[in-house]
């Protein structure tokens, strides 16, 4: 098999399984984002530094903190060292 056609079939796969997870974790997105700071939040989890994220969107350290947890929990982010990122 070809590399060209080993990727395709790996990006096909990938495709599907973000389907999949998008599927699982629907509801828990729906809840966790329900209000627009917490979408701002999540959006830019692992691309805004905490102290900016905490400016834009009037939560405390603490809370960001605190909701990340929740979420990692959730299943709707992963920890990445000392830093959270989105599972999808």
């Amino acid at each position: 098999m070809a590399a060209s056609e080993e990727l395709k079939i790996l990006k096909r796969i990938e495709e599907l399984l973000e389907a999949l997870a998008r599927n699982a974790l629907r509801d828990a997105l729906n809840s966790a984002l329900a209000d627009k700071e917490h979408r701002f939040l999540y959006e830019h989890t692992g691309r805004m530094p905490v102290t900016e994220l905490a400016r834009k969107t009037g939560f405390s350290t603490g809370s960001i903190s605190r909701t990340w947890q929740a979420w990692e929990e959730a299943g709707l982010l992963i920890k990445d060292g000392k830093q959270y990122k989105k599972v999808l």
